[in-house]
């Protein structure tokens, strides 16, 4: 495994561990949710410690968000999959984009595909640097 696939997977997990942080956090157990919150720091402190950095890092987490965190955390929280929160820009963007459309969901899978396909896409030519 070379090291920018590593660290793609990391940030994969930071992102659930982020995910599983908020919904501890709606469910009011705060005390999972500031550890969650806690190890997801130190992962972070550990892989900028540990490898060289690269801006793909940054845009791998940010797509692996897109395409993995809303469901992940639906899922703990006990929300519908294609269900949008409105306490962030992006969850009050979608929101207001899947008022647009007759099939809302559908629109919701479609931007998590496209996310998907970017973050293979990334890790198959690690970074673009390949």
């Amino acid at each position: 495994m070379n090291e920018f696939l590593i660290v793609s997977l990391i940030l994969l997990g930071v992102m659930a561990v982020d995910a599983a942080g908020d919904a501890f956090r709606i469910h009011q157990w705060q005390v999972l949710h500031h550890g969650m919150e806690v190890l997801g720091i130190a992962v972070w402190i550990a892989i900028w410690a540990l490898f060289e950095f690269q801006p793909a890092y940054i845009a791998m987490y940010i797509t692996g968000r897109i395409f993995a965190f809303d469901p992940l955390l639906n899922l703990i929280a006990g929300y519908k999959l294609t269900y949008a929160g409105k306490s962030s820009v992006y969850g009050r963007l979608l929101s207001w984009l899947m008022n647009k459309f007759k099939e809302p969901g559908h629109l919701v899978w479609v931007i998590r595909a496209m996310a998907l396909v970017w973050w293979i896409a990334w890790l198959l030519t690690n970074g673009g640097y390949r």
